[in-house]
């Protein structure tokens, strides 16, 4: 890991983001670059008197972001290069053209604490950014020091694992030095062997170069209930999972957990976004499966 980017807009989250990347980049010996959007949105109704002055206008806001984050800078101590970077186009958008041109390895993005993994999935520049970035994301929702994190829970689609994401998580295992449980929430819909499945994919996190994990199963009728009830059984320090879009495990988190719940979880969250067009690998516990589906056999109750 060499290059991290963290969007920052001053308050409280971006602090703390920040404090969480600088910790990543001194045991890396990483740089980090720290990027505020200005971008406006001009309404047909607003007339201004020349071009110079809307030019003006955006200078001298440039020009006090300029001056506000040599004072957010000066925060930190610390002897990591960082630097600044100021964008007038959409934050998300920055985002997506560093991350795909700069060749950046990681953003830090600071979330809201009391919000928790709704805020990460559901709706935010966060959701947006972990959607669009190049690159793997960290959401920080408070404050915590990456040595806390000493155990990283990584729920698997055992339908859609992608060699790429097992790459990046071997990356983010070394980055942290920490133990990995792969978890797969079997549901009842599920028809799989789970020792076939538990042999089969162990095999394939190991050919990554991955080597101090657990494989674990849990039985859940909502895998995202399974997640994060699992999380907190293991204290984990941080959630790991794939997304592309809304889909996998994403979709798993979103909508269908209570809020009390998803503040429990008040851990910072990695996410990978996979290639749509990456083959998933196959796995011969899942076509070889046959049975009947748990579900079947439950009887619908009506109450008259």
């Amino acid at each position: 890991m060499k290059k991290i980017l963290v969007p920052v807009d001053f308050s409280t989250e971006s602090t703390l983001a920040t404090r969480f990347a600088i910790e990543l980049a001194e045991k890396n010996d990483a740089h980090i670059t720290l990027l505020n959007s200005v971008h406006f949105d001009y309404y047909t109704d607003y007339q201004f008197t020349s071009f110079a002055s809307a030019k003006t206008l955006m200078q001298d806001v440039r020009d006090a972001m300029v001056d506000k984050m040599k004072q957010f800078v000066s925060k930190f101590n610390t002897q990591v290069n960082i630097d600044t970077k100021i964008e007038e186009m959409y934050l998300v958008t920055a985002v997506k053209e560093m991350t795909k041109n700069d060749e950046y390895d990681l953003v830090v993005v600071g979330t809201k604490g009391c919000s928790g993994l709704e805020e990460v999935l559901i709706g935010s520049n966060t959701e947006k950014i972990v959607r669009h970035a190049a690159c793997p994301v960290i959401s920080v929702p408070d404050k915590v020091s990456t040595a806390e994190i000493k155990k990283i829970l990584v729920p698997l689609d055992i339908r859609e694992i992608k060699r790429s994401f097992l790459q990046e998580v071997a990356k983010l295992q070394k980055n942290f030095g920490a133990k990995l449980e792969f978890l797969w929430v079997k549901t009842p819909h599920n028809i799989e062997n789970e020792e076939m499945v538990s042999t089969e994919l162990t095999k394939h996190i190991q050919a990554h170069g991955i080597t101090d994990f657990e494989f674990a199963i849990v039985n859940n009728v909502f895998p995202s209930d399974g997640i994060l009830y699992r999380a907190d059984e293991i204290g984990a320090g941080m959630i790991a999972m794939p997304t592309h879009a809304r889909r996998g495990i994403a979709h798993w988190l979103s909508g269908s957990l209570t809020e009390d719940t998803v503040n429990h979880i008040n851990v910072p969250v990695w996410s990978f976004r996979m290639d749509k067009k990456e083959k998933s690998i196959s796995l011969d516990s899942v076509k070889n499966a046959h049975g009947k589906p748990e579900y079947k056999k439950i009887e619908v109750l009506t109450h008259n």
